[in-house]
């Protein structure tokens, strides 16, 4: 059948869900300015692809990808301003050591030479998820080199004059060659020695023409007209073989030339118009243009050639092979000439027996088809399935969101590219942002956020109803869905064919991506194939030996078909297809057989039925048998032959047994493990140890109404039965039954481990539930365990042991189902203390964990009280603070019990560990929260008993399971007698709390702080809060622990003169430490500066918290004068009020000389009546007043001190001396007056 078309191709595309390419710009500079295409593909290493593009004529694009593993840098866009990438310009050649990228421009040759993926990780196995591409280190290749690129001496600058084609290959001695067709019709071969050879570049022309041929061919079209020149080159292609290389030139004048470069002369020209059936003078009138030309060779084959004939409706492909005479002569033989339908051509490639095309046809759509060139005598071509595109609508029900139904469109798989949908981004959104970093979610998240924008940018109405939005939505989703739609069209367009000569791997180069080309299946083949190719199979012509050996097999079949009746070629119809399901069934059954069997002897084995045999996958079990076989060969044999030999002993008898004999015993004593009635009961436990349970429940319902023996084994064995088919109920109903029996029938006690137990004071009954309760819990039957261990419990009356063992079971699984309340009940009736704790604590955790502790605070816990508090406390103190809540538990617990004093009690522990261990904001408000919270429970408590217990500072909480400490002799360490206690009452926590609420206060002004104030003093925290700013918080943390407040005015005074000097350059700062400060009354009739406001706050500070002797005004002018700072009048004048004199001792200890003697002049001024309201003085000096006084000390000093300085000092001694005269006649007059 050699006209049968051969298995189609299916394409898939290679794109990635992932972001677009980023490419790495380098520039070679040379000169001129031209444009067109250039494709090249390659195929290396281990499934490494290499391809490039031309995107515009300067730049060509390489990207290199690899079908195991991730590359990085892979991506690199080279540029050569000013110059023309000629068709053919790119060639891509692997060497053992490298990878050599050839390109030929109008202007430059140029060599890239790169390292070999096999010699960058020394392997041709790679494992690794990522590593470098090729391209890593090309950034550091200096491409201007001789050694990489050379400039054209003959090189022209438009393209008219520029040469129509090229090709590029590697010598067999390294050396890089280019043929570049001229536009004179001759062929011009540069040669670039060996990258790793010194050498200089070789330039030969090879041409037929005469001189003035020559000189026409390279004039411009304006002086030489429009003549074309008949042997110009338009397709090129070149083969090495032997010693000598040749190069193939496809012309305008329709015929193929065949170059040797070794001998520079023309070898052979064939015109291939004589392939051509008919219209030969129409097509030699015009000039070919579009003509190409395709090598391959093979040892077997030799050199074939593929010439495509770009004839308008009459496209042809004619294959030809190259022959050699013995006089070296050449010649070429015609195979095969094959025609299409199709008109444009975009790439085709030539192999050993087939020739494969991509076209676009007239809707602009991908056509790739393949045809072998030998053996395919109806001229019919393979499919390939390439990929579809898109819907161009997407179909919207009325009841589906349109945005998800466009989106599942969009990004589904080998939908759309990552570039396309960016693309589309950027149109829909109107600018110029890139998304390259974008990852396939996010790129999601982007489109819905734009599309959704736009849609609402849209919207001037308020109120729509649902039918209008959905319209709306539908709307401009279309409208970026059309987008996506464009720009996914224009990125696959297909460019370039390439098939791999060593794996045979089809791909197809597109503009935005690659695609490969699989073989369909059989299947897929007959579904995806038109009716015009199924019907071209069925008259496809069948070779005459096969349609014999046809019609003999057709004739055979007939006459057995005569021979059968209708009836039976109807029941074999159904019969195999009955066959087939019981097949399958069957196969599935012995599956879950399998399956169910290997759980069974998982849950056998909680029996330790040790006496039996080892239930194993015998080959006896699988095959076909019946179950007496079974029996006897797993366990009656060696019971038969242990009986028959043991007998022996007894008798004396050492005589061997006649066959007749020992067959007889033998079949005497099975029959008799066989009867039901025997107390051995090895039968029923052989069907069971083996899995046999559908043959042992129907022996158990033939042999249970009337034999009388082992009736509770009986009933045992039916129970597994039915556990086995998942019948609990049943199966428990049956265990309770046989539980009479235990210590009456041997199969049960040995099943109970009675005989060997037979010394203990534990019923039989009782061993007997232990071992069915394991069962149960084995197979995972907690409601069955619960039931069964109630019961037991009535059973254990006496033996407390066994019942906390049973109270134990109970407690697990009411808590495994959920049932806390049963849970709880159970652990209250455990008689076991120790138990009972596991238990408590097994709760504890357990319901903490499921985050269920309303159920856990609301339980009585009666005589429990204080294990659940040790249980709780111990693991509060032993996990996390910030992960787990075990405080707050057991805050909730003593308040449910009204015990608030212990509720306190351990929020304020809870606080310590967080000020301890938490130092950050968060621990901070934990902190204040809880000693707050411990507040509120201490003032619930009479006033008597408002005190906690707390251990103190240093102190360590004794976990439990903590190792003993040892001294330095390894003994163990003595216990401290005593300890340290220390009594907090309200006062003592109202400290606390206002310390930690400063901590806070001042890390949420300062969050760097948080792990300074965590274990800040009160002394420290004062500090920190007046550097921070926060004068009443550090106000309050005095007043709360009475301690000075010299510290805070100081701070604020300090301030005060920075500010002065500074100005208010720093505006936020300042503000913000004042806002956070209760400000005076705002002043509204002139604008206030931040300077002036802190000004006013310290005035306010002073005026609210009055001293002894005004020593904070001391403080702050002492700080004034200090930093030399003139002092503020109203500081001044409410000091002079107070303290005059210590105001002078101020002045003079600051050496301010002049505001000492005019202070004093006032004062004695005031003294004498003047303005003595100013200074404190009730009444002026006279005879019927008070007595006064003047600091002579301090003014002797001052006087001292003037009159070594240069101040007059006249005034103030004449003042003085007035005062003295004066004081002096009011002394007299009061002398008198007595």
């Amino acid at each position: 059948m050699a006209g049968v078309l051969e298995r189609s191709y299916i394409e898939i595309c290679g794109f990635e869900r992932e972001s677009v390419l980023r490419f790495r710009q380098i520039t070679l500079n040379l000169a001129g300015r031209l444009g067109t295409v250039c494709l090249t593909f390659s195929i290396y290493a281990s499934a490494c692809l290499l391809f490039s593009r031309c995107t515009s004529g300067d730049t060509v694009q390489f990207v290199e990808q690899s079908l195991d593993t991730n590359l990085l840098n892979n991506a690199v866009r080279l540029r050569i301003p000013n110059c023309l990438l000629l068709p053919g310009g790119v060639c891509i050649q692997e060497t053992l050591n490298n990878i050599i990228i050839l390109i030929v421009t109008s202007q430059s040759v140029h060599r890239l030479v790169l390292p070999h993926p096999t010699r960058m990780y020394r392997s041709d196995l790679v494992t690794e998820l990522q590593m470098q591409s090729i391209f890593t280190d090309i950034g550091k290749l200096n491409l201007n080199e001789p050694a990489h690129s050379y400039v054209l001496p003959f090189a022209q600058g438009t393209q008219t004059t520029a040469p129509s084609t090229s090709a590029g290959w590697i010598s067999h001695q390294g050396e890089a060659l280019f043929a570049l067709a001229s536009p004179s019709g001759a062929i011009t071969v540069v040669t670039l020695p060996a990258h790793d050879q010194d050498g200089t570049v070789s330039i030969l022309e090879l041409k037929q023409s005469s001189m003035m041929q020559r000189l026409a061919g390279w004039m411009p079209t304006a002086i030489r007209g429009d003549q074309s020149i008949p042997d110009l080159a338009i397709s090129l292609a070149v083969h090495q073989l032997e010693d000598d290389t040749f190069i193939f030139a496809l012309c305008q004048d329709h015929k193929l030339r065949m170059w040797s470069l070794k001998h520079q002369m023309c070898l052979l020209v064939t015109d291939m118009l004589e392939y051509m059936p008919a219209g030969r003078g129409e097509v030699k009138a015009s000039p070919a243009l579009a003509h190409k030309l395709r090598l391959f060779f093979s040892s077997s084959i030799g050199l074939c050639l593929a010439i495509y004939l770009a004839v308008p409706k009459r496209s042809q492909f004619c294959v030809l092979q190259l022959v050699a005479s013995e006089n070296n002569r050449y010649s070429l033989d015609h195979i095969s000439t094959l025609f299409t339908t199709q008109e444009t051509l975009v790439d085709f490639v030539l192999t050993a027996t087939d020739i494969w095309a991509v076209w676009l046809d007239n809707d602009n759509q991908t056509v790739v088809k393949y045809i072998s060139f030998e053996h395919n005598t109806t001229g019919m071509w393979n499919q390939v399935f390439v990929q579809p595109s898109p819907e161009e609508e997407v179909h919207v029900g009325e009841d589906q969101d349109p945005r998800e139904m466009y989106l599942e469109v969009l990004f589904s798989p080998l939908r759309f590219t990552a570039s396309a949908i960016i693309k589309a981004l950027q149109i829909y959104k109107r600018d110029t942002e890139r998304y390259s970093d974008l990852s396939w979610e996010e790129l999601k998240k982007e489109v819905t956020v734009t599309v959704e924008n736009e849609l609402q940018g849209s919207v001037t109405e308020y109120e729509f109803c649902q039918e209008d939005y959905r319209l709306l939505q539908v709307e401009f989703w279309s409208k970026f869905y059309a987008c996506c739609l464009q720009y996914q069209d224009v990125l696959s367009t297909p460019l370039a064919l390439h098939i791999s000569p060593a794996t045979a791997m089809v791909c197809v180069l597109k503009k935005g991506f690659v695609s490969f080309l699989l073989p369909c299946f059989a299947i897929d083949h007959l579904y995806l194939s038109s009716d015009d190719y199924l019907i071209s199979e069925e008259e496809t012509p069948i070779a005459e030996e096969m349609s014999r050996d046809v019609l003999q097999l057709v004739q055979c079949l007939r006459m057995v078909n005569e021979s059968l009746p209708e009836d039976m070629g109807l029941s074999v119809y159904f019969g195999l297809s009955l066959s087939y399901k019981i097949v399958t069934v069957f196969t599935y059954f012995m599956c879950y057989l399998s399956l169910f069997r290997n759980a069974d002897l998982q849950h056998l084995s909680v029996l330790e039925l040790s006496d039996s045999t080892t239930p194993t996958s015998r080959r006896s079990v699988l095959n076909p048998q019946t179950v007496v076989e079974l029996f006897y060969q797993n366990v009656a044999r060696k019971a038969i032959m242990s009986q028959i030999f043991s007998q022996q002993d007894v008798e004396g008898n050492q005589t061997m047994l006649h066959w007749s004999q020992m067959i007889s015993s033998v079949l005497t004593l099975l029959c008799q493990f066989l009867w039901p009635s025997n107390p051995s009961f090895l039968f029923p436990e052989c069907l069971m140890l083996n899995c046999q349970y559908t043959q042992l429940q129907e022996y158990v319902r033939l042999v249970g109404p009337w034999c009388q023996v082992n009736v509770g084994s009986y009933r045992f064995v039916l129970g597994h039965c039915y556990l086995a088919s998942g019948e609990g109920q049943k199966a428990l109903q049956c265990f309770q039954e046989a539980a009479a029996e235990v210590d009456k029938e041997e199969f049960l006690m040995k099943l109970t481990g009675s005989v060997e137990e037979a010394a203990t004071t534990t019923a039989p009954r009782l061993l007997y539930y232990n071992k069915v309760l394991r069962l149960l819990e084995d197979i995972g039957l907690p409601e069955l365990v619960i039931h069964l261990a109630t019961l037991a419990i009535s059973e254990a009356a006496n033996d407390e042991r066994i019942q906390a063992a049973l109270w134990t079971r109970i407690f697990k699984h009411h808590l495994d189902l959920g049932h806390n309340s049963q849970a709880y009940e159970a652990l209250t009736q455990n008689p076991d203390s120790s138990r009972q704790l596991d238990c408590l604590r097994q709760l504890v955790v357990v319901l903490c964990e499921r985050a269920q502790l309303r159920d856990l605070v609301q339980f009585s816990f009666v005589n429990l009280h204080d294990e659940v508090v040790s249980i709780i406390e111990s693991r509060a103190r032993a996990v996390d603070l910030m992960t787990h809540n075990y405080y707050e538990l057991l805050y909730a617990f003593h308040i449910n019990r009204h015990n608030y004093r212990k509720a306190g009690t351990v929020m304020f522990e809870y606080g310590m560990r967080l000020g301890r261990e938490v130092r950050t904001l968060r621990g901070l408000q934990k902190q204040v929260n809880c000693y707050l919270a411990a507040l509120s429970c201490l003032r619930l408590v009479h006033p008597d008993y408002a005190w906690i217990v707390q251990p103190s500072s240093g102190a360590a909480y004794e976990r439990p399971g903590t190792s003993p400490k040892r001294n330095y002799d390894g003994e163990f360490a003595a216990n401290p007698v005593s300890q340290q206690i220390d009594i907090l009452e309200l006062k003592d926590l109202e400290k606390e709390y206002v310390l930690a609420r400063s901590r806070l206060t001042l890390a949420q002004q300062d969050p760097p702080s948080a792990a300074i104030a965590g274990g800040a003093s009160s002394q420290e925290m004062v500090a920190l809060l007046v550097q921070t700013g926060l004068f009443d918080t550090a106000l309050t943390l005095c007043q709360t622990f009475n301690l000075s407040l010299t510290p805070v005015f100081e701070g604020l005074t300090f301030k005060c003169i920075k500010l002065q000097y500074k100005g208010d350059r720093e505006q936020t700062e300042v503000w913000n430490w004042l806002a956070a400060n209760q400000l005076p009354t705002v002043i509204t009739t002139k604008e206030s500066s931040a300077t002036d406001e802190a000004w006013r706050l310290l005035a306010h500070y002073l005026e609210k918290y009055p001293s002894q002797n005004a020593q904070y005004h001391r403080c702050v002018l002492n700080k004034l004068l200090s930093h030399g700072v003139p002092v503020p009048d109203w500081l001044l004048n409410a000091y002079k009020e107070v303290d005059a004199a210590a105001l002078l001792r101020l002045y003079l200890n600051y050496d301010q000389l002049e505001s000492a003697a005019e202070l004093v002049l006032e004062y004695v001024d005031a003294l004498l009546g003047k303005g003595h309201q100013y200074f404190g003085i009730e009444r002026p000096l006279s005879a019927t007043a008070s007595l006064v006084w003047l600091p002579y000390t301090s003014i002797d000093q001052l006087l001292r001190n003037l009159s070594e300085s240069q101040i007059n000092e006249k005034n103030l001694k004449d003042k003085l001396s007035e005062y003295h005269r004066l004081v002096d006649q009011s002394s007299r007059h009061r002398l008198m007056a007595r």
